[in-house]
């Protein structure tokens, strides 16, 4: 058993070093980062100094850096990122128009297709004037279709033809003969 405690005791005095060695390394992290901060701050006091030696600002170096970058000075550069920010604003602007001409006739398509309501009256005046024409020339082809009309027989004359003479009334003394050879009977009259 001795082994046992002689490794438990190890394992404890482990955790003891791991802890003091991780506590030890925050510390230094932080005491880095406080003379970093302390030393950046002399280096930039040591530039600013540097640069008045040779009669610079930071504003004029920051100028000559943009210059020598973009072979522009800072003036010309914001003029150029104004005209850029119209032209931008132009172009949205333009675009938005479109999309709202769009959307307002998506809409209108849509309500269409989702209820098309009442088809347009139609006309019906032309129809109506072609169907009576349509009547009127039938009428008038019927018409002048129509077969010759045959003389209609009196009621006591009986079926007669005009080209031969009808034998019943030749025989008969009251009816006279007519100038074609037929005999015709004159009406009588009701009283």
């Amino acid at each position: 058993m001795d082994e046992v405690k002689a490794m438990a005791r190890a394992g404890e005095s482990v955790g003891k070093a791991v802890g003091t060695g991780i506590k030890s390394a925050r510390h230094g992290a932080r005491r880095a980062g406080e003379v970093g901060v302390a030393l950046s701050k002399q280096a930039a006091a040591l530039a600013e100094q540097e640069l008045a030696n040779h009669g610079y600002s930071t504003d004029e170096l920051q100028e000559l850096i943009a210059q020598r970058a973009t072979g522009m000075s800072r003036k010309e550069l914001a003029k150029r990122g104004r005209k850029a920010r119209k032209q931008w604003e132009k172009t949205t602007a333009k675009s938005r128009k479109q999309l709202a001409k769009n959307t307002a006739a998506a809409r209108k398509e849509l309500a269409a297709r989702i209820d098309p309501g009442k088809p347009k009256p139609r006309r019906k005046w032309p129809w109506v004037l072609l169907a009576l024409t349509a009547l009127g020339a039938a009428v008038a082809v019927a018409f002048s279709r129509r077969p010759e009309e045959l003389p209609v027989a009196e009621a006591d004359d009986g079926f007669t033809r005009r080209d031969t003479q009808a034998r019943h009334r030749a025989s008969r003394p009251d009816v006279p003969a007519q100038p074609d050879g037929q005999a015709h009977a004159a009406p009588e009259r009701s009283r």
